[in-house]
């Protein structure tokens, strides 16, 4: 099986070139509606204004514009609602934008929010309403990432002057979404047990698997391009400076793997975009690539580690059982992509993941007999297809008692026990290891949160050095904290049709990843339909 995450589609916009149906505009706030042309207006202005001509609204600064910006079909989007919006985004930014990148974050601001009001209609056509328990447990989880309870985050949001409501309308978004993808596109994806043999088969010939975190800052007109790789190539200087990859993914990155920092775990050659795989295949464990253009956006890349399919050993293992006085490996050229000056870094040692590791105990006694330690070898690993999350583990755990259960802390790799660390070191976020036996019992571990240990980001060295040319402010490119609501739960797909009991955890992964990458076409596709069929009308 594999879980239906959240996936914020980023889409090339298409601008309806249409004349504009007769409309009654939506969610005008009090302040626009003064300067808010109706949608009724006559298209030709009476003769007797044209000696006193409005001024047009690319004079009037940003943060004084009032009025509609876009229309979407038979709804709004005011400046207001991007102001909002953006003083969600830029929160705990350092320091405010000047006014020509605060423009551009506008620009972004507003494709986001076009892609909102259509996937909201789409929900709406459907049906689909969000009712308040799930956007109210959609909030509480944001909120426990940020690390406070939902009343104190909402006065953290009011107090840097970010309206909750603001907030609650994106998750809202978020949630509705995934709803309409698990009804219209969830249904069909099937991966059938030849798909899952024929991976099996190409993973067997011995090629190249990479241990990946990414960055995506997306694309979604061509006039952000420029913009957007300066933006990335900014990120990579702030990086090299410090700067956190997990921290910044969590932040900036619209992949689905952004909630986890960016981690992808690992990636089989010719698993990711073209582009993206040829970029790996010139770096080394601990570089960073350069900014990477596909059709989504631009990607960066932090290449934590690597090895050959079927085996055991990566290449910092083997770097670090590698002799003292042995020379040092020349790393491969990266490609260098234009405008951009080679760099190419010796590899860095990776530096330890920080984890946050919990685990569940089926208690066995000493006097157990082997049938019943058998029964409950097949218990723990039944546990899969029910657990997908800590929270439901800590919860499935209260029904066995047994002791060392639970909450193992955050702590870096070494720091646990070392039975525990070949499973965990590798273990995707929020999935459930295979059996282990331990003194308390049968155990299973679960990884609630990866982190690139604070050494790691520095050390990482881009494979292509960014040459700006000339010196860009850091933009954030929105995004927030994305919510895993009840209604991206868990369904079956392939190999997940088999007893519980009898599920092999390695077709299920492969399923998951099939699935999800065929999930993720499908929604693409979905979106960027509803985009060329409706009226979308930008007037900022």
């Amino acid at each position: 099986m594999f879980r239906l995450p959240l996936i914020a589609a980023t889409l090339v916009l298409s601008v309806s070139l249409c004349a504009a149906p007769a409309f009654a505009a939506k969610h005008t706030n009090a302040a626009d509606a003064k300067t808010a042309a109706p949608a009724t207006a006559p298209a030709a202005a009476p003769a007797a204004s044209a000696a006193t001509p409005a001024i047009p609204v690319n004079n009037v600064p940003f943060d004084q514009r009032t009025g509609i910006a876009a229309v979407v079909n038979d709804e709004a989007i005011t400046y207001s609602d991007i102001r909002n919006r953006m003083a969600l985004y830029l929160l705990g930014a350092p320091g405010a934008p000047p006014p020509e990148v605060r423009l551009q974050i506008a620009q972004q601001v507003l494709s986001r929010l076009i892609d909102e009001r259509l996937q909201m209609q789409e929900a709406k056509s459907l049906g689909i309403t969000v009712e308040a328990p799930e956007l109210n447990n959609a909030f509480a989880t944001v909120a426990s990432n940020n690390k406070l309870n939902p009343d104190d985050f909402k006065k953290k949001l009011a107090g840097n002057g970010v309206k909750v409501a603001t907030l609650e309308d994106q998750i809202r978004a978020q949630i509705a979404w995934s709803m309409v993808v698990r009804r219209k596109l969830r249904p069909q994806v099937n991966i059938s047990e030849s798909e899952i043999d024929s991976e099996l088969d190409r993973q067997k010939t011995g090629k190249a698997e990479y241990q990946v975190a990414e960055i995506m800052l997306p694309v979604t007109s061509p006039d952000m391009d420029a913009m957007v790789r300066q933006n990335a190539e900014k990120m990579i200087l702030d990086l090299q400076h410090g700067a956190r990859f997990s921290l910044l993914a969590k932040q900036y990155s619209q992949a689905p793997g952004a909630a986890q920092g960016g981690d992808l775990g690992w990636i089989q050659q010719g698993q990711l975009d073209s582009n993206l795989d040829d970029a790996l295949a010139t770096l080394q464990p601990g570089q960073l690539s350069a900014p990477i253009r596909t059709e989504k956006g631009y990607h960066i890349l932090f290449l934590r580690d690597r090895r050959m399919s079927g085996s055991t050993q990566t290449a910092a293992q083997a770097a670090a059982a590698a002799p003292a006085t042995a020379p040092a490996a020349t790393p491969a050229p990266a490609a260098t992509p234009p405008a951009m000056t080679p760099d190419p870094a010796p590899a860095a040692a990776p530096a330890e993941d920080t984890l946050h590791v919990m685990q569940l105990v089926i208690p066995v006694t000493a006097n157990d007999p082997k049938a019943v330690i058998d029964a409950k070898m097949s218990r723990a690993t039944s546990l899969q297809p029910e657990i997908n999350s800590c929270k439901a583990l800590a919860t499935k755990a209260k029904d066995f008692l047994a002791s060392g259960g639970e909450d193992l802390g955050t702590k870096p790799l070494s720091g646990f026990a070392p039975e525990v660390q070949p499973i965990v070191k590798d273990l995707q976020v929020n999935t459930l290891s295979a059996p282990l036996r331990t003194k308390q019992g049968i155990a299973v571990l679960m990884v609630c949160d990866r982190d690139v240990a604070a050494a790691a980001a520095p050390a990482a060295t881009p494979a292509a050095t960014p040459t700006p040319a000339t010196p860009t402010p850091a933009t954030p490119t929105p995004a927030t904290p994305t919510p895993a609501p009840a209604a991206a739960a868990p369904g079956p797909v392939g190999p997940s049709a088999k007893p519980a009991a009898q599920s092999d955890p390695a077709r299920e992964e492969i399923a998951n990843q099939l699935g999800m990458k065929r999930l993720e076409q499908l929604q693409d596709r979905y979106l960027k339909d509803i985009r060329a069929s409706a009226y979308i009308e930008k007037r900022m």
